[in-house]
């Protein structure tokens, strides 16, 4: 079960609670939290169902790549649906409810067509409610237009209570990406005398790399980020905007920058929302790699997350998916997921390595803290409907025969991680299969 851990959380403060409801239910959480992690907190894994067998459905990511937890936020004039919990800054006061079940999300009736599936393959529609004729206006229409979708459609009569507004920015160098690169690609741009504007989608700098730790020019990762972003500040010929999502990249050094203004703030004065029209010398795209999920049954089961949002959720927010993980992995990176679990005091019984030759130093260093790695093997398939309840093994170069059961409550998969190349291919910019570190990447010489 999902909780709140005694320790973690650098971006929450326990001192200032919040309350929220979600499906008419009172919760609470932190300031700092996202709706997601709230609602881990709050034991809730189960958030949302699928498309079109209704199958349930929990997070599976921590960010904005997450595509499971999407929910209804809002109200009345404030209604707006198909909105990511891993990305909605919890305030005081949030309304959210889950989507795409009847009568409730513990309940769904539409959880039948699971039962059904060998009868409603891809493109079944298309030939089963052409006849006969006369039932499709008043019988087969009504059906799939309820069915249609997932979050409920705003009331055309309800006028939308916040305003909006989009202006044109003019800049030497603009910095898609808020990371460690990013803020060292402004750093030297600054320093020559550009203009620079830096933009970053989340309400924090430095990425993912202060939950993973380490140093930077000799000092701890995130003692550097904040002199970084303070060094950047006292600049006048850069701009900082967080909350603010590069969403297109065009001909000519045009761009397109999406600022949440007062998403996390409902009350505030000014605009909800801001358009920035860009026009820069010189784009650079920070925009870092996602992780890869794993293919095996049961991948989808609430529960089954990837390693680094398992990680992000216990550093970040202090919770905790589950208290026994099974991490099943092809790369070193999900390593550092087992190690930050067992330091936080939950269990981790097994890893699962899908190289027959294992890891590097975070295999032995996940060994030492007596952690049992599994070379060469596999999950054949998670056991659970609502939740994980356990995995079974089996070798990774075989036919999947069962070699053993293991009793789990959460599952943190990883199988490697992919540059983010979207803003490189929509202006045009070609790819290439980098066969070391298996992901496409740009190819700089068709750029």
């Amino acid at each position: 079960m999902s909780t709140r851990l005694a320790t973690g959380g650098r971006l929450t403060d326990r001192s200032k609670p919040m309350s929220f409801r979600f499906n008419g239910q009172n919760l609470r959480g932190v300031q700092g939290d996202t709706l997601a992690s709230a609602l881990l907190a709050s034991g809730q894994l189960l958030m949302g169902r699928s498309f079109k067998y209704h199958r349930p459905r929990g997070p599976v990511a921590s960010g904005a790549e997450e595509p499971n937890a999407l929910v209804n936020l809002g109200q009345g004039a404030r209604f707006e649906p198909n909105q990511r919990a891993t990305t909605t800054e919890l305030f005081d006061g949030l309304t959210a409810t889950s989507q795409n079940h009847w009568p409730s999300l513990n309940f769904d009736v539409g959880a039948v067509n699971t039962h059904l599936s060998r009868f409603l393959p891809a493109g079944f529609y298309y030939k089963m409610f052409i006849h006969p004729r006369p039932l499709w206006k008043h019988f087969y229409e009504p059906i799939i237009r309820r069915s249609a979708g997932l979050g409920a459609a705003p009331d055309a009569e309800t006028v939308d209570a916040d305003t909006y507004e989009h202006f044109y920015a003019f800049t030497d160098v603009l910095i898609l990406g808020g990371g460690v690169a990013g803020l060292q690609a402004a750093l030297g741009a600054a320093g020559s005398g550009a203009q620079v504007l830096l933009l970053e989608q989340s309400a924090d700098w430095g990425g993912r790399t202060p939950v993973d730790g380490g140093e930077i020019d000799g000092k701890p990762v995130q003692d550097w980020i904040n002199d970084a972003v303070q060094a950047l500040g006292n600049m006048d010929n850069v701009t900082l905007r967080n909350r603010t999502m590069g969403a297109g990249v065009y001909d000519h050094g045009y761009a397109l920058g999406y600022e949440r203004l007062n998403d996390h703030a409902p009350e505030a004065a000014g605009p909800r929302h801001r358009l920035w029209r860009i026009r820069a010398r010189q784009i650079v795209t920070a925009t870092g790699a996602i992780e890869r999920p794993l293919s095996f049954a049961g991948n989808d089961v609430p529960g089954v997350l990837l390693a680094s949002a398992v990680r992000d959720y216990v550093v970040n927010y202090g919770v905790s998916i589950g208290d026994r993980t099974v991490v099943v992995t092809n790369n070193d990176d999900a390593y550092r997921t087992a190690i930050c679990l067992q330091e936080h005091g939950l269990d981790v019984p097994v890893i699962l390595d899908a190289r027959p030759q294992g890891g590097g130093a975070l295999m032995q260093q996940a060994e030492a803290l007596g952690i049992r790695v599994l070379r060469g093997k596999a999950i054949a398939s998670v056991q659970g409907s609502r939740k994980v309840t356990g995995v079974t093994i089996c070798a990774q170069a075989g036919e999947g025969a069962v070699l053993e059961t293991i009793a789990c409550d959460a599952v943190a998969m990883s199988g490697g991680w992919s540059p983010v190349v979207h803003l490189w291919s929509h202006c045009g910019g070609k790819l290439v299969w980098d066969e070391q570190q298996a992901f496409f990447r740009p190819d700089l010489g068709k750029a």
